[in-house]
């Protein structure tokens, strides 16, 4: 895990564990209102993460997971991620993640609290599946 002048470092923290900590050359993240790439020398900044799928590249080599929201922070080559769950792309499972959304679909809401569950819910689901698509 040596840093070299064209890669940065990057970490995944749960609120259990560091689920990863390793250096690549380019992080494509899921920010809650569209993706961000993030290469060697990108400005600082901080950003929300949305429901998704994270990249990372080095050389012909990719790593991806599936993040559930939280926050990322850019800052002297290091990638931050700050997430509720991590899991390796492949071990996200369709046939949960299916079930999850039709549970989701079907639940009636009433209420702005409710409504935004019920949202939350299915932004997981989808995203779980397109994650898992990807990846076969």
């Amino acid at each position: 895990m040596t840093e070299t002048p064209t890669t940065l470092r990057c970490i995944i923290v749960t609120p259990e564990e560091t689920v990863l900590d390793t250096v690549a050359e380019f992080v494509a993240l899921p920010l809650f209102d569209g993706e961000l790439g993030v290469g060697r020398g990108h400005s600082p900044m901080i950003g929300r993460l949305g429901y998704g799928e994270l990249r990372l590249r080095t050389g012909s080599e990719s790593t991806r997971y599936y993040v559930d929201g939280g926050f990322v922070q850019v800052a002297d080559n290091l990638v931050s991620v700050l997430t509720n769950r991590a899991i390796p792309a492949a071990k996200v499972d369709a046939a949960s993640a299916t079930e999850q959304l039709t549970t989701a679909l079907g639940r009636k809401a009433s209420g702005e609290e409710e409504l935004a569950i019920r949202g939350r819910l299915i932004s997981q689901a989808r995203a779980q599946l397109r994650v898992a698509q990807r990846v076969r």
